[in-house]
């Protein structure tokens, strides 16, 4: 994905490996999800085994906490032939096995970047199509920003042009990591630099997010030092010989009592926002409670585009919303923008298709699922395990830790729910353009 404008030079019989940096990357899905090609030196099993067995060099880390993505529990779940539920005890003993000190999952990221999504898009769905606030500039359609793949792309690809429509929510991961360095600190009397957090992804592209200059605050750490995949945290298992189906099982650990010893979940497997702010805002709207269950969305184009829209008694439309997967779609919505034919208010974005659960970093098919019909098999079982019974379902705002969170900041609007909840964006388009090789 990244390019250097020096390797265009180079002898084809150099066989020096080339490091650069994973701020450099395009997220093309090219050579970010080949570890033979790039070094990602701080991203890796290695380093991870090296920070908690005090490796040479490596100071060992006062606190080491690892986060599970729901989606990377499904992939295992199905994987292992295991409920999610089991997959997040399983883990946790694992984990903590090496030396974890906390085990956590994503409910409290994923619940807290939900809520603040929605009164983001709120606010400017009621203020108007755009407005300027100090230095922020916002416009209708709001794009998530949930995918790290979709934002590189956005920045290095439409940069100026397209931020303005990027939601500035942080994402799910990106909120953990921050509580992560504020909450346990505090808790346990040791400085933020001293805990280490690692996130188990099922996407490569988490790596180039934890990189981002938006989630380091000081030379000493950042918001998240580590992202594995499902697939290197499964050969990780292997290489130790772990049995997960007959292993131990301990309870995953809550920053807030979040959790209370049951793992939670939302509708829709790709982090839930269009299904959560849509549902939302309907209810503002209109007083509609749509029923539990899927929404009634309606295909477009592909299964991997899709919309649901809400009328008033008069007819008209309310708002609008659609999914875009895969960057045929992303396009398209790109391309919308531009000519001014843009009939959505809110679009849910990944880079992948299908979404986060068939995300790059996940377990791949076995051998007989090859195949069209292979895949939508695999990935409707995927969805059902996300979905699982042994996974509650639960409005975020009922979440008690994002109750306590959110009386500590005193609401979403202050300054220092800003700190935890926002993000900001880069025009990268020049410096992509002085990089770029020709291809």
């Amino acid at each position: 994905s990244a390019s250097a404008s020096a390797s265009a030079s180079a002898s084809a019989s150099d066989q020096t490996p080339l490091k650069i940096s994973l701020q450099d990357c395009l997220a093309c899905s090219g050579c970010i999800t080949s570890a033979e090609t790039v070094l990602l030196e701080h991203q890796s099993v290695e380093e991870f085994l090296r920070v908690l067995e005090g490796g040479p060099g490596q100071v060992r880390k006062t606190k080491v906490v690892a986060t599970i993505s729901a989606q990377s529990r499904a992939s295992l779940a199905a994987h292992y032939g295991l409920s999610p539920a089991e997959v997040s005890r399983k883990l946790a003993a694992f984990l903590k096995s090496l030396g974890v000190a906390f085990v956590l999952d994503d409910n409290l990221g994923r619940d807290l970047a939900l809520l603040e999504t929605l009164e983001e898009f709120w606010e400017l769905y009621t203020k108007g199509k755009a407005f300027a606030e100090g230095d922020r500039i916002a416009q209708l359609p709001l794009l998530t920003s949930e995918c790290p793949g979709w934002v590189c792309y956005a920045e290095k690809t439409h940069g100026s042009f397209i931020l303005p429509h990027m939601s500035k929510t942080r994402s799910a991961v990106a909120v953990i990591g921050r509580l992560v360095k504020e909450l346990l600190p505090a808790q346990h009397g040791v400085p933020a630099s001293e805990v280490y957090h690692c996130f188990i992804s099922p996407c490569y592209d988490k790596k180039l997010e934890a990189s981002r200059d938006e989630l380091r605050r000081s030379a000493e750490f950042s918001d998240i030092d580590c992202v594995l995949t499902t697939t290197e945290l499964h050969r990780l298992m292997e290489a130790k010989g772990v049995d997960l189906v007959n292993g131990p099982s301990v309870p995953c650990d809550d920053l807030l009592g979040e959790n209370g010893g049951t793992p939670h979940a939302v509708r829709g497997s790709s982090g839930g926002y269009l299904e959560f702010v849509f549902r939302e805002c309907a209810h503002r709207l209109s007083g509609r409670r749509f029923p539990p269950g899927d929404l009634p969305l309606k295909v477009v184009r592909n299964t991997d585009f899709q919309e649901i829209t809400l009328c008033g008694d008069d007819g008209k439309v309310l708002i609008s919303f659609a999914l875009a997967y895969g960057f045929r779609n992303i396009q398209n919505i790109i391309r919308r923008i531009k000519q001014k034919r843009m009939p959505y208010h809110f679009v849910e974005i990944m880079a992948c298709p299908s979404g986060c659960l068939n995300g790059g970093g996940q377990m791949k098919p076995e051998e007989g699922e090859a195949g069209r019909n292979g895949r939508d098999a695999a990935m409707a079982n995927l969805e059902g395990l996300y979905h699982h019974s042994s996974i509650a379902e639960r409005h975020p705002g009922e979440n008690p830790g994002v109750i306590s969170l959110m009386n500590q900041l005193g609401g979403h609007a202050t300054e220092q729910a800003a700190q935890v909840f926002r993000t900001t964006f880069q025009d990268r388009t020049k410096k992509a353009e002085a990089t770029a090789m020709s291809w």
